[in-house]
């Protein structure tokens, strides 16, 4: 079978993978920034949509690797990268529900 042949969720499941020894090794590099970014803004793109349309991801299932520390750390660059501060990331959790999976629950409790 060659790559090309491979479905998504197999070259997804590659990349991760090879993400995961990356990091045990302490190889850093082993995607160039461009690819790295290319990865990461696809798959949050896609996260982003998917959280707007209520089809939450459970991040602890599968990778049960990705820790708090980790978690807050990427969210800290991700949110540096778009130019966003953390008290309007907190003003904008405050006026919507789109994407707050914890919030949408709780209000759907309130009205039951």
């Amino acid at each position: 079978m060659s790559k090309s042949d491979l479905q998504p969720d197999e070259l997804a499941f590659r990349l991760a993978e090879m993400c995961e020894r990356g990091v045990d090794r302490g190889d850093l590099t082993a995607l160039s920034d461009p690819a790295l970014v290319g990865v990461l803004t696809s798959v949050l793109r896609l996260l982003a949509a998917r959280a707007q349309n209520e089809l939450t991801v459970d991040l602890g299932i599968g990778n049960s690797r990705l820790s708090a520390t980790d978690a807050v750390i990427a969210s800290t660059a991700i949110l540096e990268s778009a130019s966003v501060e953390v008290f309007e990331l907190a003003a904008w959790q405050a006026m919507t529900s789109t994407g707050s999976a914890k919030r949408a629950r709780a209000e759907h409790q309130m009205e039951q």
